[in-house]
């Protein structure tokens, strides 16, 4: 920075005179000087030695800045720009870091000079001193750091604390619970005690602050109480207190330093139970709680009010003035002498809950409690002087407490051992207090559950409704009952789907108010599956009754009402489904009343077989139609073996009846014909008479025949015994010797072996043919063993055996629920073996094979003309057994089903064409038919009909 131009570049003038020169050096000052139009300085050793430079005179301004702390640079430059400022009284005092360069030596410098300005106004001379003030400098910092931290530490003080400057008591500093106490705003920082708090004039403090500012000796006191305005109202506190003494160096006192306690409340709750034991001692007499006093020397009852009297049974004047012992001498041996004793002792109080003590009361010896208080007591000198003896009689609230123990006891026990799953939720958030083993089990997470809340032992309930419910519970504070309610819990890992029965029983505390919940679950999960099998079952019963076209009726015979399905209620006339025995009888004509009526009183009697079958006519009430109904019914009797309930079935048999009926006058109007041919018959008779000797003769002739047929039939069975033993054994011994040829020649040539394997595969498909030969000759032969044949089982057996192939395969086999029917079951599994087998044999290997099993009842009348079953049946179970194989040509139809019949070579599929044989035989054993249907590349359907009935074929009704 340039300062000026100046002519005077004498620096020698500053120390012409040897004494001022004397004085700044024992000063410890340094000189210096600006030439103004060089901006170079002058300045002598001792300015040197404070910039801590080696460097000669003269130094360039610039230069001269670099030695100035780097945060001070513009501070000079300010106080040099105000000194050399026109107008300006010249003055430069400015106080800044130096560096030293050389020496490394931080210092504080103060520069005084000035700035003489010519007569044009420019800067003729700028000179002055330099003084190390480090010493002050530093000094200064500590004393406002120290001034500081003071100050943070009465603000961050958590008692109240001010600082009181001159003995006018100027409020210099107060920190915030100072002002709360004081009840005032921070304004009152800076202004006289005597003025933030008028309300001390009258008061102690404001004079006690004065003395301790004159004499400089602290002021402290306790308890001491002040009157203050908080909140726009004078009020009484009580502080415990200092007024220390703030000094200077000087010892002189230039500041108070207060420190307050508030401890206001301990003194009011202080002159509380002073005023409360003034109050218990003036309600000595009247109060309800059993209070005595004793004197310390020997145990003698000093006082007794009327209520301790009577918890011991005496009187006052009884107890008053004698020993404890002596008034009450039931209690020697009891301990409450030594316990006296040593409260007088040690004068520390005696507190005994729930004291059991044996006394005298209405003259026999009763056991009491009470809650028993031996507080010491003090005379003026502090020695114990007596024992203030308080007695709360709870001998029915013990009583009662133990009662409900011994009731907890005994609900832990019933929780414990019960046989279903019980648990004893506390509180809304359902804390698991009692459990039996049972619930453990349950819950599947370990016996560790103990004391943890429901939602944290069994997270998977969150979103069921069991939380909500038991939370439910908690608020209605009403028991609620579930039945049958399924629940997913997380039990060992595995999520479970259970059904339960359960309780929720709120259970409420002294105040009426609901504090845990007791929960009952019973498992019911196979019920609930057995009960929804069984009303599966009665769907299809339904489905089945609704199919025959049959009604359905029952009588509760203690009620002696009728229920009916809705087709008998149309065939009845009847609105409602339930009726009186004289409205069901009602739609029955007069000649049949009295017999269905005996009819149904027989087959309910005790003693009867149960069963109820009739025929009858029933009228419409409504539209006077007439049907003719087959009635069967089963009583069911009630758990002591009585009659309770006849259901049945109705059939409407009116068309048949109307049929026979036709048919019987057909055969009277033959009759009569007959008749009057008899005649002619009888003419004849003499003629045949003459040929009958010609057809003993033929009689004979047939005898012969039929045995020689009888003989047919023993040699056939004989050839099956030879061809399942005698035929076999060879190719057996075949199979068997090619084995040992491989084995003893090791090493055979190709040709020689590829003849072995021919040959044994030719053995094994003669074997296989004898066998199927022998299937199809005994289905021929044999005799039909009629007998009850559950199809799925036949299906499950038969899936059985195919499982190594069906997983091979990787097959999907869908079957529906079939049919029972009467016939053999080793035949049965032999027609569904072969045509599964089948259908997994001629699969399509691109497709992965679906076979479909469905039923369903087919009417006589909606036959196809190509189904021709070998017994008539007025129903028939159509069992399909569909595939998505290779499928056939529809033209191959009927030839399929012959014997040795092939649609493809033995080389792509194995088989010896008999297994569709046995099947169409085994259908016609049964009295059924078996249809096939095929798309070539698509798949094959086989259709099995088989009598719903036990009607033989009547050919005429087809």
């Amino acid at each position: 920075m340039s300062i000026g131009d100046s002519s005077n570049n004498d620096f020698s003038k500053l120390n012409e005179r040897s004494d001022i020169n004397f004085a700044i050096k024992a000063a410890g000052l340094g000189t210096w000087e600006v030439n103004t139009a060089s901006d170079l300085i002058q300045w002598d050793n001792r300015c040197r030695e404070l910039f801590g430079v080696t460097e000669v005179n003269p130094l360039p301004y610039q230069e001269a800045l670099k030695y100035i702390h780097h945060e001070d640079v513009e501070k000079v430059n300010k106080a040099i720009y105000r000194a050399t400022k026109l107008g300006s009284d010249g003055n430069f005092d400015v106080s800044c870091r130096v560096t030293g360069v050389d020496d490394g030596i931080l210092r504080w410098v103060r520069f005084i000079g000035r700035s003489y300005f010519d007569e044009t106004g420019k800067v003729s001379r700028f000179a002055g001193v330099i003084q190390d003030v480090t010493s002050e400098i530093e000094y200064r910092q500590k004393v406002e750091q120290n001034e500081q931290r003071f100050r943070g530490l009465i603000q961050q003080a958590p008692f109240a604390m001010a600082v009181y400057s001159s003995r006018d008591l100027i409020i210099d500093i107060a920190n915030p619970a100072m002002i709360n106490v004081w009840g005032k705003t921070p304004s009152v920082v800076g202004t006289k005690l005597a003025d933030a708090l008028p309300e001390l004039q009258g008061q102690p403090f404001i004079g006690l602050l004065e003395q301790v500012y004159d004499t400089g000796v602290a002021y402290q006191t306790n308890e001491q109480q002040v009157d203050l305005v908080v909140g726009g109202q004078l009020q009484s506190f009580w502080f415990n207190f200092i007024y220390d003494p703030l000094t200077n160096s000087e010892n002189k006192v230039y500041a108070i330093l207060n420190m307050a306690v508030d401890v206001t409340e301990r003194v009011m709750v202080r002159q509380r139970i002073e005023e409360s034991r003034r109050q218990l001692l003036s309600s000595f007499e009247q109060s309800p709680v059993a209070i005595a006093t004793i004197s310390a020397k020997d145990l003698v009852f000093t006082m007794a009010n009327t209520f301790y009297a009577e918890l011991v049974g005496r009187t006052q004047e009884h107890l008053i003035g004698k020993s404890l012992l002596d008034a009450l001498p039931e209690l020697r041996g009891q301990g409450f002498d030594d316990l006296l004793k040593r409260v007088i002792d040690t004068g520390t109080p005696y507190v005994a809950p729930e004291a059991q003590l044996e006394i005298i009361r209405n003259g026999k010896l009763e056991t009491i409690y009470v809650d028993l208080h031996y507080q010491p007591q003090k005379d003026s000198n502090g020695k114990i002087s007596g024992i203030l003896v308080v007695a709360t009689h709870i001998t029915q609230q013990v009583t009662s407490r133990r009662m409900v123990e011994a009731s907890e006891e005994k609900l832990r026990s019933v929780i414990s051992n019960a046989p279903a799953a019980m648990v004893l939720f506390l509180g809304r958030d359902l804390i698991i207090d009692l459990h039996n083993q049972a619930f453990v089990d349950i819950v599947g997470k370990g016996p560790d559950i103990q004391g943890k809340p429901l939602r944290e032992v069994m997270p998977e309930l969150v979103g069921q409704q069991s939380l909500q419910i038991l939370d439910d519970v908690f608020v209605s504070g009403k028991t609620l009952q579930r039945f049958g309610s399924q629940v997913d819990v997380l039990r060992n890992g595995a999520m479970t789907h259970d059904y339960y029965n359960t309780t929720y029983t709120p259970l409420f505390n002294e105040s009426g108010e609901v504090y845990a919940i007791l929960e009952l679950a019973i498992n019911v999960t196979s019920e609930i599956l057995a009960k929804k099998r069984i009303e599966e079952a009665e769907k299809r019963l339904r489905g089945a009754i609704e199919l025959a076209q049959l009604a359905t009726w029952s009588l509760d015979i203690k009620s002696k009402k009728f229920t009916y399905s809705h087709r008998f209620m149309e065939w009845l006339g009847f609105s409602e489904d339930t009726k009186s025995l004289d409205e069901a009888y009602s739609p029955l004509p007069e000649d049949f009343r009295a017999s269905v009526e005996a009819a149904i009183e027989d087959s309910i009697h005790p003693e009867a077989s149960g069963f109820y079958e009739n025929e009858h006519p029933i009228i419409n009430r409504l539209t006077g139609q007439s049907r003719i109904i087959h009635a069967q019914a089963q009583v069911f009797y009630d758990a002591e073996g009585k009659p309770a309930i006849l259901s049945g079935t109705a059939h409407d048999v009116t068309e048949q009846r109307k049929m026979q009926l036709a048919l019987e006058h057909q055969v009277q109007i033959r009759t009569e014909e007959l008749e009057a041919s008899n005649e002619e018959l009888a003419a004849t008779n003499e003629e045949l008479a003459a040929t009958n000797e010609e057809f003993a003769a033929t009689n004979e002739d047939l005898a012969e025949a039929n045995n020689m047929l009888i003989r047919s039939n023993k040699n056939l069975e004989q050839f099956a015994y030879v061809a399942s033993h005698d035929l076999q054994e060879p190719l057996r011994k075949i199979k068997q010797f090619g084995d040992l040829l491989k084995i003893q020649y090791n090493a055979p040539s190709s040709q020689a072996l590829m003849y072995l394997e021919r040959m044994q595969s030719a053995a094994g498909r003669m074997s296989v043919l004898i066998e199927d030969l022998l299937t199809f000759a005994r289905i021929s032969t044999q005799q039909e063993e009629t007998e009850p044949v559950v199809l799925d089982d036949i299906i499950l057996s038969v899936l059985s055996d195919l499982d190594l192939r069906i997983q091979e395969t990787g097959a999907v086999i869908d079957a529906v629920p079939l049919p029972v029917i009467a016939g053999d079951r080793v035949q049965m599994g032999q027609l569904f073996q072969n045509l599964l087998s089948n259908a997994l044999k001629f699969r399509n290997p691109d497709v992965q094979p679906h076979i479909q099993i469905t039923s369903r009842t087919v009417d006589y009348k909606a036959l196809h003309e190509s189904v021709k079953p070998a017994r008539w049946s007025a129903f028939y179970h159509l069992i399909e057994v569909a595939d998505n194989g290779i499928g056939f040509d529809q033209k191959y139809a009927d030839r399929i089903f012959q014997v040795f019949q092939r649609l493809h070579g033995r080389s792509e599929y194995a088989g010896t064409g008999i297994g569709l044989a046995i099947c169409e035989k085994v259908v016609t054993n049964h009295g059924g038919a078996i249809l096939a249907t095929g798309i070539s590349g698509k798949g094959a359907t086989f259709g099995i009909y088989l009598p719903a009935g036990n009607d033989k074929l009547n050919k005429n009704n087809f």
